[in-house]
């Protein structure tokens, strides 16, 4: 059994995936086992990944015929076939840096995993398109349940090492999901220990084929488009996956947790200015102040 598995859900990423896979070769920690699960590519993703499987026994094709359509449930399967004492998720079309596993390993190995833990990092943004590499991929640097809530995501899979204990948790999968990371995210932060390693370690690259939208590097970029009455604070999906992660887990939750996670849905039956206030009284966060998320509240519906 390796320490970590990589777990790389696939669909079309022929483009990239070789870049991807050469740079998880290239770790200065070497014992990982990278499980693949494709979602029914119609390039070659798969014969490109295999032809790396055969001189790379650490890389295993997961070949069980099943199809999932949707990229979140997708990797959400992979954690029923790891077996690793940590994981991680990976994109199909980023660049890891060669230490990035070693930080993250000595990070997570140092707490205690008789308990959910999950450790997480930075990364770069990269644009092939931009002569310059930089900024930020996380500027939400959440540590708690309050933290979470308001994000519309969750912390980047491919930034967030998690245990065999919290892993265990997130393999009862919810009715809604929005993302998997955004299950793993409240998972930590519900059940165990949320810790962030202040290290870039990867080039979190954007194109137009990304299943993710653009990312801005800069915290004023992310704050602009606050100002659009338009949106909501709170997309209706992932909305809605808060409500499925609560009925989930319902039993799991702990009482002051369960509280939280009432408290927020308080929120849909107010105005804006009570909202607003209430985000203050209660120390809900958006990119670790109370004063960003009040103002998206004042400007926007909830969802």
């Amino acid at each position: 059994m390796s320490k970590i598995d990589i777990l790389l859900a696939t669909y079309n990423g022929a483009e990239y995936i070789a870049t991807q896979v050469r740079s998880l070769q290239s770790q200065t920690f070497a014992d990982w086992c990278l499980l693949v699960h494709d979602d029914g590519s119609t390039d070659n993703t798969l014969e490109i990944i295999a032809q790396f499987a055969e001189t790379d026994k650490r890389i295993r094709i997961v070949n069980d015929g099943k199809r999932f359509h949707n990229c979140a449930l997708n990797f959400m399967h992979l954690l029923g076939v790891s077996d690793a004492p940590f994981c991680i998720f990976c994109d199909q079309d980023d660049v890891w840096l060669e230490n990035k596993l070693q930080v993250m390993y000595d990070a997570i190995v140092s707490k205690d995993n008789t308990q959910p833990q999950a450790v997480y990092s930075n990364s770069f943004v990269y644009n092939p398109d931009v002569p310059t590499i930089g900024g930020s991929a996380s500027l939400c640097l959440p540590t708690c349940v309050k933290d979470v809530l308001f994000m519309n995501a969750g912390i980047q899979g491919c930034a967030l090492m998690f245990n065999a204990a919290l892993r265990s948790i997130c393999r009862n999968v919810p009715k809604v999901v929005a993302m998997h990371d955004h299950v793993v995210t409240l998972a930590a932060a519900t059940f165990g220990t949320l810790t962030y390693v202040d290290r870039h370690l990867m080039l979190y690259r954007r194109h137009e084929k990304a299943v993710t939208g653009p990312t801005a590097k800069r915290l004023t970029d992310r704050i602009a488009p606050f100002f659009d009455s338009t949106k909501t604070v709170l997309d209706k999906k992932h909305y809605a996956a808060i409500q499925s992660f609560m009925e989930t887990y319902n039993s799991l939750i702990s009482d002051k947790d369960k509280a939280i996670f009432f408290d927020f849905l308080r929120f849909e039956k107010q105005g804006r200015i009570r909202r607003a206030l209430h985000v203050f009284a209660k120390g809900y966060k958006l990119y670790g102040r109370s004063s960003i998320l009040a103002f998206k509240m004042l400007v926007r519906n909830l969802v």
